[in-house]
Order: C-alpha cells, then sequence, then structure tokens
C-alpha cells in the first residue's frame, strides 16, 4: 500500500470515529413523570436536540413515577401533574405547563362531541349518574348553548392580552338536539397514581363538595366517593393516559378523562364540551386553557390555585398545571435550567397541536416559571 493511500484511509478512519462519538458537551437527561406530556415530549425532542445538541429519553408513567425518581436519584429532573407534598431538599416546582383536563368519550362508536354541565360531570364520575338518557344529560344535549368567538390577529392567529389569555371577539348562541341512548355508562379511571386524577377531583371537590366529599388526591379511587371496586360494572380502571383511552376506544358507551391529545388518533374519540360557571360551552383547548390561567394565582413558591367558579366567559373550568420538578444547588443545575427554559418556553408554542397553552413573557406563569427558574440557578 502507497503512503498516500494509507493517510488517505486514516483520514476517513477518523472521520467515521468522530462521526460515531457524540459531543464532549452533549447530555443525555434521565427525565420522567407525567404522561399528560408525553405527546408534547416527543413531538419537541427533534427541536430540543437541534437546538442543544442533547438528548432527554422522556419516561412518562405518571407524576407519582416522577416524585419517586426524582426522590432517589433516577431522574435529573421530572414532570408532575400535581404539587410533590414531600419534596426533598432543595426541590423547586416551576409551573411549565398548562392544559385542559378532556373527557374522551365513545357514545356507540359516534364522534359526535357531548355537551356536559360540571355538575352532571361531577355526578357521572361520582356514579351519581349511570345512564346516558339520564334526565341532566338529555337537558344538557337539548337546549341553548353559547359559545365563545376570539378575535384574530393580522397573521390569522388568536390574538392575546397581557395575561396571555385569548381575546374574545363576540359570543353566538346555537341549538342542541340530541337524543341520547339508553344504555349504562362505563367510567375509565386511573389506577396508578396521576396529577391528571389529582386536578380533576381536586376541581370536583371544591365545585360540588356535597358530591365529591373527600380531598383531592393522585389515587382517583381514593377521592372518589365512596368504595369504588364495589361498582365494577361502571368503573373501570387502567394505568396511564393511554390505557384508559384504549379502554374507551374499545368499549362502546363509556367515557374517560385524559389529556385531549389522547383523543386523536389511534384513538379516535370525541371531546366533551363542557359548561363553565359563566353558562357558556367551552371546547377544551390551549386557548380556553389559558383563558383559565389568566383567573388563577401562583405563589411565591410557584404553586398555582386555579379558580373553577370563575364567571370569566371562555374559562375551560378543567384546566391543569404541570410542574417542572428539580433539585437546586447540584453541579448541574444551571444545565437542568436550561433544559426547562428551552422546554417551558418553546414546546407549547411550536407544537399547538398538543393542545397546551403557550405563555407570553407578562403571563402569571411564566413570570412564575422564570422566578423559581432563578432559585434553580443558584
Amino acid at each position: 500500500m502507497n503512503k498516500s493511500r494509507s493517510v488517505k484511509i486514516a483520514a476517513i478512519v477518523a472521520a467515521v470515529s468522530l462521526a460515531v462519538i457524540p459531543a464532549a458537551s452533549a447530555t443525555t437527561w434521565k427525565a420522567g413523570g407525567a404522561s399528560s406530556v408525553n405527546g408534547l415530549m416527543t413531538a419537541c425532542a427533534a427541536a430540543y436536540q437541534k437546538a442543544t445538541g442533547d438528548d432527554f429519553p422522556y419516561n412518562g408513567t405518571g407524576s407519582g413515577a416522577g416524585k419517586t425518581g426524582l426522590h432517589d436519584g433516577s431522574f435529573d429532573f421530572a414532570f408532575s401533574d400535581s404539587v410533590d407534598t414531600a419534596p426533598s431538599a432543595g426541590e423547586i416546582h416551576l409551573p411549565a405547563f398548562v392544559w385542559p383536563v378532556g373527557f374522551l368519550q365513545n357514545i356507540g362508536g359516534s364522534n359526535k362531541p357531548l355537551t356536559l354541565s360540571t355538575e352532571t360531570l361531577a355526578k357521572i364520575f361520582a356514579g351519581k349518574i349511570d345512564r346516558w338518557n339520564d334526565p341532566a344529560i338529555v337537558a344538557d344535549n337539548n337546549r341553548s348553548v353559547t359559545t365563545i368567538i376570539y378575535k384574530k390577529d393580522a397573521k390569522g392567529q388568536i390574538a392575546k392580552d397581557a395575561k396571555g389569555a385569548p381575546v374574545v371577539l363576540r359570543t353566538a348562541v346555537s341549538a342542541l338536539h340530541r337524543t341520547l341512548p339508553d344504555k349504562p355508562i362505563t367510567v375509565f379511571y386511573r389506577t396508578k397514581n396521576s396529577g391528571t386524577s389529582n386536578n380533576l377531583t381536586r376541581a370536583f371537590n371544591k365545585l360540588y363538595p356535597s358530591i365529591w366529599t373527600k380531598a383531592a388526591n393522585d389515587s382517583f379511587a381514593s377521592a372518589f366517593p365512596g368504595d369504588i371496586t364495589s361498582d365494577p360494572a361502571h368503573f373501570r380502571g387502567a394505568a396511564g393516559s393511554g390505557d384508559v383511552a384504549n379502554g374507551v376506544k374499545a368499549t362502546p358507551y363509556s367515557i374517560t378523562y385524559a389529556e385531549v391529545g389522547f383523543a386523536k388518533a389511534p384513538y379516535n374519540l370525541a371531546i366533551t364540551n363542557v359548561i363553565n360557571a359563566a353558562g357558556n360551552a367551552i371546547t377544551p383547548s390551549s386557548d380556553s386553557a389559558m383563558a383559565a390561567a389568566a383567573q388563577a394565582t401562583v405563589d411565591a413558591n410557584g404553586l398555582v390555585t386555579f379558580d373553577y367558579a370563575t364567571k370569566d366567559a371562555d374559562s375551560y373550568p378543567f384546566t391543569a398545571t404541570t410542574y417542572a420538578l428539580a433539585i437546586s444547588g447540584k453541579s448541574n443545575s444551571d444545565d437542568i435550567a436550561k433544559t426547562l427554559d428551552y422546554l417551558a418556553n418553546n414546546c407549547a408554542k411550536d407544537n399547538p397541536a398538543e393542545g397546551f397553552g403557550a405563555y407570553t413573557p407578562t403571563n402569571a406563569f411564566a413570570k412564575a416559571f422564570a422566578t423559581q427558574l432563578a432559585k434553580l440557578k443558584k
């Protein structure tokens, strides 16, 4: 072999070696927790990797698993849809995402959405209403309802006010007419500890304490006003959001609660419109969630309190927060802060189809997130 050819081969080998060795600064984060953000993390992963060179194969098995993983060190950071009531030393809550808890239904294969009041939903999930032709469901779906029409900007996007809430242009009134089947209701609920369950049961307890008599809980069965195991005909458990959505898909005349992204393919479920305290029929969306967020309060520790009974015209009453959880004072805290900053301020904005609200700089959640992020960096 001549010297020239040897040099060329050596150069090729060196180039290939460099191509397969990750950059020294690249980090693969260990992250997991809330299943609510599974779709959003998947949608955002490629853009995040391109922007930072880092990666985070997200393990979204539930908020409870996220808290545990952060505590035992198996996660660098975690996401949880509920507050960590037993935090580790130095643990920071960052209100990273806002989203609507949707009610996904399969009324005998029909994909036509129902319209239900908050009280009707509270009674369905408490087992007080157990047939689809119950008078309350019939009344909700045979009436005039007011819907919201948003103002759009010059680019055709929904305009936002200083709080990040969508600007209502006007309302419209339409008449609902629907015959409901004389069939029993099957409710699918989460069996694993879930922040989605916590947000749902918290709203029910605050709105209708005489129906939902127990405090909110990550365990739906623990918050349920009774013994859920005593009625297996109407209540069926499944582990995660995808599992309950699959259950509804396979079971005619059933309903569940999950992130609205679980209504689309491969599940193909209808999403319930909810009549809020203002009397308007609201479709769960990133916009109606941000309307609710504008009515919420965020304390000095980043913890969010929603006003479920607000009379705001377009607020969706079952709105939730996903917290990013991380430990301050660690050697990699600054790098984790940069990652969380990217995820919170880019993922929802760049992936609107996932149904998460996009922050504006003056939004209370954005300000609280920035404040908590500064604590994490210290």
